[in-house]
């Protein structure tokens, strides 16, 4: 009795069920479970042929990845027109381990017209750079830089002697260019002048680099060669060369990044869509190609030169090649060469003068007054005709178009003196 109530006496028999749980749990460690198995299926190294690894495209370390693990297989997510290439060479290079690609995409889905898209673009930017390296020319390798020219001109136009301190060649003239102020803002000069040339800035009428006494250079790039077609400014000029100097040259320079041609393959094309197939096919020149142009050119100026330089360091070799064996050009004489002084000097006789400067200037200003002589070409109408006598009694009007060298100058003068005042 009284057996139900609760114990007051030190004795505590309550088991607390925590406890009792746990204490099986207890007795058994991770490391008895552990012993109980293999101890290679935890801690083992599994086989290269299981190992699976999902990483990112990761540029240029792919290569390195690729050489390390040496896959079999592999699983493109997102296929990349740039890793696949990385897989072909990885695959050239590992002949015996019959690499396998696999591609994990959707049929007719939007990734797999990306990656196709992809693949047309690349073919045709192949198509076009073997279209643009067909029509380049051949480097040539291993030719002698502008500092050994330099130095054969300088053995070549000195007598050395043996009595002479072993032949010192001290008192050699340097070799030299005169620029035009104008061409500065390229990098021609400096490269000139690295060369071992010396290099004299003038503010030359005729001409952008005068290299011999007899020897005038134009130098035109592509965009500025076209442009100076359109304007009629390089026929002037030719025409301003052949005047004064023995032996003009117009140098056609190219850029060095790009293909050695007058015209891109994307600009011939839309000159042949532009024409009409209507029409009938022409035979001879197209006045309307830069080689025609060019070839019109050369017609009209025999003695005219066209040179094609590569690039501005082939420029440099080009001006030394043609500087060897010659003298060196007076930087005074062609500062004043197709100037007012040289012109008038040049006329002396037409106006009847002895050359020394004194000599009557009104049959001068008369010249300039009449329609169709210009400051461009008064100095070569000077030179062609004695008085202006000799010009008015010129017999026909082609013959007064080649003494004024133009068509509409020639007939604006012809109609001119032909004109009846009454």
């Amino acid at each position: 009795m009284g057996d139900d109530g609760p114990r007051t006496d030190g004795d505590d028999l309550s088991i607390d069920p925590t406890q009792t749980l746990l204490a099986p749990c207890a007795q058994e460690t991770v490391t008895d479970v552990i012993d109980d198995q293999d101890y290679d299926e935890f801690y083992g190294l599994l086989e290269p042929e299981e190992v699976v690894i999902v990483r990112p495209y990761g540029g240029d370390d792919d290569e390195l990845v690729l050489a390390e693990l040496r896959p079999r297989f592999v699983v493109m997510y997102d296929p990349d027109p740039a890793f696949v290439r990385r897989i072909e060479v990885y695959r050239s290079s590992n002949p015996g381990l019959g690499v396998r690609v696999y591609f994990l995409m959707y049929a007719d889905s939007v990734e797999e017209q990306r990656y196709l898209s992809g693949l047309r673009r690349e073919k045709a930017a192949f198509e076009r750079l073997i279209r643009e390296k067909s029509n380049m020319i051949i480097p040539i390798t291993g030719h002698p830089r502008a500092p050994h020219h330099i130095e054969s001109r300088a053995r070549s136009m000195t007598s050395l002697s043996t009595r002479n301190a072993g032949g010192n060649a001290s008192n050699v003239e340097p070799s030299r260019v005169i620029v035009d102020m104008r061409e500065f803002r390229s990098t021609l000069p400096s490269l000139l002048h690295a060369a071992d040339i010396l290099v004299v800035p003038a503010t030359l009428t005729v001409g952008d680099y005068i290299i011999t006494p007899t020897m005038c250079v134009e130098r035109k790039s592509v965009p500025d060669l076209i442009q100076s077609f359109n304007s009629g400014r390089l026929f002037t000029q030719c025409e301003q060369m052949s005047i004064h100097y023995a032996q003009p040259i117009l140098l056609i320079e190219f850029e060095e990044n790009k293909s050695f041609q007058l015209q891109t393959i994307v600009e011939q094309r839309s000159i042949t869509k532009d024409k009409k197939p209507a029409l009938p096919q022409q035979t001879g020149i197209d006045p309307t190609t830069v080689q025609s142009k060019l070839v019109l050119l050369t017609l009209s100026f025999p003695r005219l030169r066209i040179i094609w330089s590569s690039s501005t360091q082939a420029t440099v070799d080009i001006i030394a090649d043609l500087k060897l064996n010659h003298p060196e050009p007076d930087p005074l004489k062609a500062i004043t060469i197709g100037g007012d002084d040289s012109a008038v000097e040049a006329g002396a006789g037409a106006a009847g003068g002895d050359g020394s400067g004194l000599f009557n200037t009104v049959p001068l200003d008369m010249l300039r007054a009449l329609p169709g002589v210009t400051s461009r070409n008064w100095k070569l109408v000077m030179s062609r005709v004695n008085s202006i006598r000799d010009l008015c009694d010129v017999e026909s009007e082609e013959k007064m178009k080649e003494i004024i060298g133009g068509q509409e100058q020639g007939k604006a003068c012809w109609r001119f003196i032909r004109k009846d005042a009454r």
